[in-house]
């Protein structure tokens, strides 16, 4: 019969509790701090104190979590046997690897409810694909440290077969990319990637991947291109997913590294719009028509008229002609929430306001948002002067505080753009040059003005 073991009541460490532990075993975890490399090589279950709570909805308090800081270059935690949990726990600062690391010996990994963070990069998952694995509700930030891999929130070069990756959340700006999927030595097949969040991050990265499914996620000022299939791919199917304002392309098609052509591409109901470059990008010799043409038909492009330079919207980028980009969509079939919020003209003449403080309150407890400022001082008559802009995720159940000088000014205006949660409080407070607060002068959420749209900061 299995059997439950408690950190520390029963064993100081995670490792000896490991060691002393059967095949089936729950190790239960309390919050703490573990200063260990944490190798699981029985089938056994590893809860952390968070363990079945969702690691969108957490603030990572250090007494609440179960906090894993290791220092292995083949992860803090590593998964090698068949059907390991990992649930509920905060897995930092690994210097020389990933957060978490499988092998492609095993298969069957559940990695569900973790804060992974601050690592070389986050997961390292391989399988031999002879039982699911699966990859749900953790959050990915910032695993930027050097050395391999470095700058991933999920990365695979070593086979990785029958995967789900759902309902994860990717910030912190990954450097490289906030899924990698390489199968140009060892398989890479038969992968799904659905509901999951990036937001300000970075690309899902294929190359030489085969029957992979992206549906349902959603990328919002990606920091490159949001889905990049970079070569030498086979069955891609991206449905339904949110691609707006990437840096570079909604969906970039490329050949690297001598992986040739892609081939068998359907993109449909996708929402994509005010991607920099293009809503779709296909190099010139990336893509095979044989057995079909890229199907990127029934999408929405940010424009009723359609995608450039057929209408308005994001443009298609198409040297040879591979793409079947009509009928398109007229309408967003995906919008998301947003709204934009202005302070109207605020008269400072007379008054001793040096700075405001605005504080915005993100009281969504799953989706994060993304926060536009824009900023303007003015005389009492005439145009306006931008001098702040600032871009950001908040986020969920999330504050942040910021500070604006506005002394000089006899008016000002602030405004608020806010995209992917209809659950966000903005206040704005001035202070005097001593740092107290004038009330008079305060703008609470239920006095800013709905407005149409940010300004244009370029003429």
């Amino acid at each position: 019969m299995a059997n439950e073991i408690f950190v520390p009541a029963d064993f100081p460490t995670i490792s000896q509790a490991v060691t002393a532990a059967s095949e089936f075993d729950t190790i239960r975890v309390a919050p703490g701090i573990y200063n260990e490399t944490v190798i699981v090589n029985k089938t056994i279950q590893l809860h952390g104190a968070q363990s079945g709570v969702d690691a969108r909805t957490r603030i990572g308090s250090p007494g609440s979590e179960s906090i894993i800081i290791g220092s292995g270059v083949s992860g803090a935690v590593q998964l090698v046997n068949d059907n390991v949990v990992v649930d509920g726990f905060t897995i930092a600062n690994n210097s020389a690897g990933p957060g978490i690391g499988t092998t492609n010996g095993f298969s069957g990994y559940w990695v569900f409810n973790n804060i992974v963070q601050n690592n070389t990069f986050g997961l390292y998952i391989n399988s031999n694909g002879l039982t699911e694995s699966q990859v749900k509700q953790n959050v990915f930030h910032n695993n930027n440290q050097p050395g391999g891999a470095s700058g991933s929130g999920i990365y695979s070069d070593a086979g990785v077969q029958n995967l789900f990756i759902e309902s994860n959340l990717f910030t912190g700006s990954h450097a490289t990319a906030s899924i990698v999927m390489i199968g140009t030595i060892l398989t890479a097949a038969n992968i799904i990637m659905s509901r999951n969040k990036m937001i300000m991050d970075n690309s899902i990265f294929l190359l030489g991947t085969t029957n992979v499914k992206i549906t349902n996620n959603t990328m919002l000022n990606t920091q490159g291109n949001s889905i990049f299939i970079a070569g030498g791919t086979d069955r891609t199917e991206i449905e339904s997913n949110i691609l707006h304002n990437s840096n570079l392309n909604g969906i970039r098609v490329d050949a690297l590294f001598g992986t040739g052509a892609n081939t068998n591409i359907r993109a449909k109901l996708n929402s994509i719009q005010g991607n920099a470059v293009a809503g779709l990008n296909i190099e010139a010799g990336s893509y095979n028509t044989t057995p079909r043409r890229l199907d990127a038909t029934n999408n929405w492009w940010g424009s009723p008229s359609g995608p450039f330079p057929i209408g308005t919207g994001d443009a298609v980028i198409d040297p040879d002609g591979v793409a079947e980009i009509t009928p398109f969509l007229t309408a967003d079939p995906l919008a998301l929430p947003s709204q934009v919020f202005s302070t109207g003209p605020i008269q400072r003449n007379g008054s001793n306001a040096q700075t405001i403080i605005v504080d915005i309150l993100n009281n969504d407890p799953l989706n994060p948002a993304v926060i536009e400022i824009l900023g303007f001082f003015m005389g009492t008559s005439g145009g306006k002067t931008p001098y702040v802009h600032e871009l950001f995720s908040l986020a969920p159940s999330t504050k942040i505080q910021k500070t604006y000088f506005v002394s000089g000014f006899e008016e000002y205006e602030f405004q608020f753009g806010i995209t992917g949660t209809d659950d966000v409080q903005i206040s704005i407070w001035p202070r005097d040059a001593s740092g107290n607060l004038l009330p008079t002068q305060r703008v609470l959420s239920s006095e800013l003005q709905q407005i149409s749209t940010l300004t244009p900061l370029l003429p």
